[in-house]
């Protein structure tokens, strides 16, 4: 059985994080919660021991925290993160983000 999508190609994705092609434009969101995932298994079979995230209300996926995104949220509200819930920010999409060998668009927070 088949039926007609006609949603965003960002969309067709099976994952639970958030990557920078969900984005169009600059997006406000509340922080709703920090998790803190173990053992977590990444595309091509990279795998990483412990990962953070933010889950954003109203959104559908979590953002994983990288050290750029940490810092600016720390800078912003402080080093107790209980204290970033039901703060908002703003999520926007920079280009030209080493990770790795590669260069690709990553989101950051400001």
């Amino acid at each position: 059985m088949s039926t007609a999508f006609d949603g965003r190609a960002s969309e067709m994705r099976d994952s639970p994080w958030l990557a920078s092609e969900d984005l169009d434009g600059d997006v406000t969101l509340t922080i709703k919660q920090c998790h803190l995932h173990q053992n977590v298994e990444f595309e091509a079979g990279r795998k990483k021991p412990k990962v953070f995230t933010l889950e954003f209300e109203k959104a559908k996926r979590q953002l994983v925290l990288n050290g750029t995104n940490r810092k600016t949220l720390q800078a912003k509200f402080g080093n107790n993160v209980q204290d970033w819930k039901g703060k908002q920010v703003t999520l926007y999409v920079q280009p030209g983000i080493r990770v790795g060998r590669e260069t690709k668009n990553g989101i950051r927070i400001r």
